[in-house]
């Protein structure tokens, strides 16, 4: 039986929202709320699987996500662990007689399962998630309803991948961050365009800057840099002349108003195929080193 266009309403809603959040709980919540009002149902819950078979609960309707996550639920076990082995739907009208109904979920948290529900939450071919609904109000599921189910499960777990991607490459720029943050030498980063796209804390320190040098704040350096005219000049010369890492050197510089020398090495930074994408400069103040030596 195909989808009626109440069905296509749910589907189009849900499709409008899920793809502009990035947080994985919020996404599941949105779901759940979303198909759960369109069908009418008194609980449902998406399920998150884990790479060891464990499945998590992420979020509940009808029963708190407290009381569900006291019970186990792996794949194999269950309605929820049946769709997440097999990577198929399924609309189990009465559960009680079906070998794979677990009847503790049930007293764990009170509710009481007349009919289900259950997709799963597919991404690039394989089983990510479970989508599930109990007790539709005024009668059992319909095939529309299960077709709807196993259409938002397969779209929403391109959703889940993104929240993923998005999750590692915030975790990886916060790691980088803390990384260019924590050093004592100045960093900064000038792409090809003589834009400064990076410059830590301590570079910032160094030179008496305070200006915000970031990927998407990305000055010009010349602008920064008005008061180096000699650094701006070395930078100029690096640019035009990037063949490979420069080894340390010494530049005599004024500040904070006083003749300073900071020592500065450099390195070119390219893509996986040898594009030069910008600069990478190294700093330090060395003058009580130099007046030392």
């Amino acid at each position: 039986m195909p989808l009626g266009l109440f069905h296509y309403q749910v589907l189009t809603d849900v499709l409008e929202k899920i793809h502009y959040i990035y947080n994985e709980m919020e996404l599941a919540d949105t779901i759940l709320s979303k198909v759960s009002e369109a069908l009418n149902t008194e609980a449902g819950s998406v399920f998150k699987i884990h790479p060891g078979g464990e499945i998590e609960p992420l979020a509940s309707y009808g029963a708190t996500l407290e009381s569900l996550k006291k019970s186990t639920f792996k794949t194999g076990k269950g309605v929820v662990g049946w769709v997440a082995q097999y990577g198929q739907p399924i609309k189990v009208e009465n559960p009680h007689t079906d070998h794979r109904f677990m009847g503790t979920v049930d007293v764990s948290t009170g509710f009481k399962t007349r009919c289900i529900l259950a997709a799963p939450i597919m991404a690039r071919g394989v089983p990510v998630g479970v989508i599930e609904f109990l007790n539709k109000k005024g009668g059992p599921f319909a095939i529309p309803d299960l077709e709807l189910v196993s259409i938002v499960g397969r779209e929403i777990g391109i959703a889940f991948e993104n929240v993923k991607l998005i999750k590692n490459i915030e975790t990886a720029r916060a790691f980088r961050e803390a990384i260019v943050s924590s050093l004592s030498a100045g960093l900064m980063v000038v792409d090809t365009q003589s834009r400064i796209v990076a410059l830590n804390p301590s570079g910032k320190r160094i030179l008496g800057l305070k200006c915000a040098c970031d990927e998407e704040n990305s000055p010009p350096m010349r602008e920064v840099l008005a008061g180096y005219p000699e650094l701006v000049k070395i930078l100029d010369g690096i640019a035009a002349h990037t063949y490979g890492p420069m080894s340390r050197k010494e530049l005599a510089l004024t500040l904070g108003g006083k003749p300073s020398v900071i020592g500065y090495s450099t390195v070119p930074l390219t893509s996986k195929d040898g594009k030069c994408l910008g600069t990478a400069i190294l700093f330090q103040d060395i003058t009580s080193f130099v007046k030392k030596a």
